[in-house]
């Protein structure tokens, strides 16, 4: 049977989020961080009002883009090895960039207070856990 490569990498990429939820909600816990990665993504549809559920269902669509992207331009163009290492990158680097889309369009427009910076700690290193989530889940069904 064969499996369909960019399918797999984008439910890949949607599971990974849920390491990277639990991990923001310990974080929030633990005080150090206001919004989970859920609610925190909600904020682009509500501005002010985080809704977990809404959160998940953008949270799955940006996590299933990241991995097709991870399978097409990482995978494709420059090969299987380092594939943790990749992941992580490619990981952080959509962080970034998807950090600074939400700060010009929530928090640059004051709909939302800013948050403190042990969000951005507890994100940066969620990601981490997103990434080689990603990372182990396309080794193990993508590789072969």
């Amino acid at each position: 049977m064969k499996i369909d490569k960019p399918t797999t990498a984008s439910l890949i990429g949607a599971f990974s989020t849920i390491p990277y939820e639990i991990l923001t909600r310990v974080f929030k816990l633990l005080g150090h961080g206001k919004y989970s990665i859920y609610e925190l993504t909600s904020l682009v549809i509500t501005l002010n009002r985080p809704d977990t559920i809404l959160g998940f269902f953008i949270s799955v669509l940006i996590g299933a883009s990241i991995a097709v992207i991870f399978y097409y331009a990482v995978i494709k163009w420059f090969g299987w090895g380092n594939l943790l290492l990749k992941s992580v990158f490619l990981s952080l680097q959509s962080w970034v960039l998807l950090e600074g889309i939400f700060m010009w369009l929530v928090e640059g427009c004051n709909f939302v207070p800013l948050r403190p910076m042990g969000d951005y700690y507890s994100q940066f290193f969620s990601v981490i856990a997103f990434g080689i989530t990603m990372g182990l889940l396309t080794q193990k069904y993508l590789k072969n």
